[in-house]
């Protein structure tokens, strides 16, 4: 969207909604695909939990800068769930594809 709205000179605050008034107008096609916002929804919720396993990451980061040692388990316990996470996102990029949502 950030593309589409440079493209256009406007904000992508000002993009978003124009697009939602056209659509509410009947002057856009709105198209209704549960499997591309299943897809969306995972996706977003794989953004949060990365963004919340980097945190914990960065935190573990900082305590062995500081020249302290994370509790036992903690760094072994979050590299094992960012694992599990990258799997999640590149399932669900490949259902993207293969699908062609």
């Amino acid at each position: 969207m950030t593309d589409a709205a440079a493209q256009r000179g406007v904000t992508v605050a000002r993009f978003l909604a124009t697009a939602g008034l056209s659509a509410a107008r009947g002057r856009a096609a709105v198209h209704s695909n549960d499997q591309l916002d299943t897809a969306i929804d995972e996706l977003a919720a794989l953004r949060t939990a990365l963004a919340r396993i980097g945190n914990n990451i960065n935190q573990i980061a900082f305590v062995l800068n500081s020249g302290g040692q994370p509790r036992a388990g903690e760094l072994e316990h979050a590299l094992g769930t960012l694992t599990g996470l990258l799997a999640r996102v590149d399932d669900a990029a490949n259902d993207l594809v293969t699908r062609r949502l």
